[in-house]
């Protein structure tokens, strides 16, 4: 197949002072990544605060994305890490009616630290797949404890022709090297988190995804529109940034967002409240969060407004 190369931003939710969706906000932010050619994830659990939504909440976000973006960048839903193969089965058959580009089938998490055996691994993932007609993304992350065994990804993207694409989230680059070597001449692979993208990129990957973008996504961007260019000082120039801005935000609260949205506001941009449990960081921290951003010179850095 064409090596399709992109980054994929897993959108925030911008949520008002009273905790509803502040749509005006959410299409603003949506318009932001569409102009940056960034593909867009919308419902995950992490960045969009997923499990914090509601099913009409969710459904109300992806036809907000589908109106935004369809046909003119790729648009997702993300879902969130399901205890039983049911409820992903019922997030799928919800979400076909929107017609999206991707759906993406976030891990089994059993519950209590314990992890699934490969036959429950292989049950799960088979059983949402035949569930539904829409294109299906893997997931393979370590958030949950484990990552799916090679041989059972292989297993299932030689059984399912809608399956597109997975999303590997870990850090051993044997895995993801031989990820590539067995199923990314047929289908997409991406790394979650941009640390190992010019890995993914270098082993004939497809890119990266994270959170980063809804900061900055002519950053992001740029990572592959260098890489694709063969341009090394650019790309050079342009990772390194992102890993300061990926530092900058890790270190305060990463993908809970405790830090991003109180940044965002802080430039203007949109970002909203966050839903509790969730708590933004302290004034004290977000002031070292914005001078530590604007020590990088990112290249689409709008003037603060704080």
């Amino acid at each position: 197949m064409n090596k399709k190369l992109s980054v994929i931003v897993i959108c925030i939710t911008p949520f008002d002072e009273k905790g509803g969706i502040d749509e005006t906000a959410f299409r603003a932010q949506l318009r932001r990544l569409r102009d940056a050619g960034v593909s867009v994830f919308v419902g995950g659990s992490g960045s969009s605060e997923g499990y914090t939504l509601t099913v009409e909440e969710r459904d109300r976000l992806l036809a907000i994305a589908v109106e935004e973006l369809k046909g003119k960048v790729p648009v997702r839903a993300d879902g969130v890490e399901s205890h039983t193969t049911a409820e992903m089965v019922a997030f799928l058959r919800r979400v076909e009616r929107f017609k999206l580009d991707a759906v993406r089938i976030m891990p089994l998490d059993i519950g209590h630290g314990a992890k699934p055996t490969m036959a429950e691994m292989e049950r799960y993932n088979a059983t949402a797949i035949e569930s539904t007609s829409s294109p299906i993304v893997l997931t393979s992350h370590q958030a949950v404890g484990y990552v799916l065994p090679l041989d059972l990804v292989e297993r299932l993207v030689n059984r399912y022709s809608s399956i597109v694409g997975i999303n590997y989230g870990g850090s051993d680059i044997t895995y993801l090297a031989e990820l590539i070597k067995r199923v990314g001449a047929r289908i997409e692979v991406h790394c979650a988190g941009p640390f190992n993208s010019v890995p993914t990129l270098a082993l004939g990957g497809n890119g990266f995804m994270g959170g980063e973008g809804n900061f900055s996504p002519t950053l992001v961007a740029s990572v592959i529109s260098a890489w694709q260019a063969k341009d090394m000082e650019r790309l050079r120039e342009s990772y390194g940034k992102l890993m300061g801005l990926a530092a900058i935000i890790n270190r305060f609260g990463g993908s809970t967002l405790r830090g991003l949205k109180p940044m965002l506001n802080a430039f203007g941009l949109p970002g909203g409240a966050l839903r509790e449990p969730r708590l933004p960081i302290s004034s004290a921290d977000l002031d070292e969060m914005i001078k530590a951003v604007l020590a990088l010179k990112l290249p689409d850095m709008p003037p603060l407004r704080r």
